[in-house]
């Protein structure tokens, strides 16, 4: 039996060959972007109704559809935005004398698919200038997992106030132990507010207590309310895009700031995939998130990341549905909150592609605290790495929010 290399034996244990890799497949939905399945570009107006999208009718469309068609297209635009050609589309968004209400002006007409297919067109390169074109925010942001193991009100109140003073303009908390979600509430507010006044705060916990703690003063907004992008896995959750869109309008009465939260690879992971490509159903999801009329969304795969980096062009697909939200005149917060490999080299590509641009909100998570005190299960990047994100900053004379 012939000896085998050690070199071999030695780059099997390099940090990246730990992670975790799938081929493509398919009809399980294990792939990132342009599916087979994923249906051909169309839509039909009558009378100012879409009768129409992607080649099913009203009578074939899920709710998801239902709802992207009545309240998430333009119809008095949409036969003429569709009409163009989806690589002119994609030149749109790359060229630099294109402005950025002429893309939203396109894209307020196009239907899931025709978006999917524009950013076929895309190379990560071309997205990145998209997204620096097409951000809502004037400029680039973060926003900073604080939480503890133990849960520890001074603590979290002490890490709040040092995170604000290094700029984060959001502060997220969340819970080891539930019933303590009321006191992490007041400690993050209290502690933000010290360290920065108006650093906004939010508690994540299960929709109707982070409702009660936003009515009570307790937060100033909320994202971790989750849409999806096929009918099942909303039904899995008893929910509809009416009932989100009803949580996002009690938020809206009282002055609270909303964004819903999905993500590439969501409906994978529930096992709801209908065969589509992941960016393809994300699209729905950022398209029924518009429709609702809330003003953001929290996407970037988040807690699925692990999902489509374990596909190839996963991680492209994920700075494609972060353009796809600024396309559609959403605030950003593109991810980059779970660390999804053990290889530097690879998270720091992954964050690269919304840090270079800047999105609205680079990391929807940066970890405030070291990823053992992280209750979000681990940040992309911990208050351990600050320097580094400083010195890539200087580095490339770039805004890293």
């Amino acid at each position: 039996m012939a000896q085998r290399h050690k070199r071999f034996e030695v780059l099997e244990q390099r940090p990246v060959n730990q992670d975790g890799f799938v081929t493509e497949w398919v009809e399980a939905g294990l792939m990132a972007m342009g599916s087979p399945n994923d249906p051909k570009p169309s839509v039909k107006v009558a009378d100012g109704k879409i009768v129409e999208m992607d080649g099913r009718g009203r009578d074939e469309m899920d709710f998801i559809e239902i709802f992207i068609a009545d309240y998430g297209i333009n119809a008095a635009l949409a036969e003429e935005m569709m009409a163009k050609k989806s690589v002119d589309i994609a030149r749109m968004i790359v060229d630099i004398n294109v402005p950025r209400g002429d893309i939203i002006k396109v894209f307020s007409g196009l239907t899931p698919a025709k978006m999917a297919e524009v950013m076929d067109y895309l190379n990560v390169v071309e997205m990145m200038m998209g997204i620096q074109k097409m951000r809502a925010r004037r400029t680039p942001a973060n926003q900073a997992h604080i939480t503890n193991l133990q849960d520890n009100p001074v603590l979290m109140a002490a890490d709040a106030a040092e995170a604000t003073m290094y700029g984060f303009a959001e502060i997220e908390t969340t819970v080891a132990v539930f019933n303590y979600g009321p006191m992490n509430a007041l400690a993050l507010l209290i502690g933000g507010q010290v360290g920065r006044p108006g650093v906004l705060s939010q508690d994540a916990l299960e929709e109707s207590i982070e409702l009660q703690l936003g009515m009570r003063g307790l937060t100033a907004y909320a994202e971790t309310v989750s849409v999806y992008g096929t009918e099942n896995v909303f039904v899995d959750g008893d929910d509809t895009p009416w009932s989100k869109s009803f949580l996002a309008s009690a938020y809206a009465s009282r002055g609270l700031k909303m964004r819903f939260t999905s993500g590439t690879g969501a409906e994978v992971q529930m096992a709801y995939a209908e065969g589509k490509s992941m960016l393809y159903l994300e699209i729905k999801c950022i398209m029924l998130t518009k429709a609702a009329g809330v003003q953001g969304l929290q996407n970037g795969s988040i807690s699925c990341i692990g999902v489509p980096a374990g596909v190839p062009g996963g991680i492209r697909a994920v700075a494609a549905e972060n353009l796809v939200a600024m396309c559609m005149d959403l605030e950003s917060a593109s991810g980059n909150d779970q660390t999804f490999s053990h290889s530097d080299m690879r998270r720091t590509s992954r964050l690269l592609m919304q840090m270079l641009p800047g999105t609205d909100f680079i990391c929807s998570g940066y970890s405030g605290v070291p990823n053992y005190d992280n209750m979000f299960a681990g940040s992309n990047v911990d208050i351990d790495d600050i320097d580094d994100w400083l010195v890539i900053q200087r580095d490339l004379r770039v805004d890293g929010g």
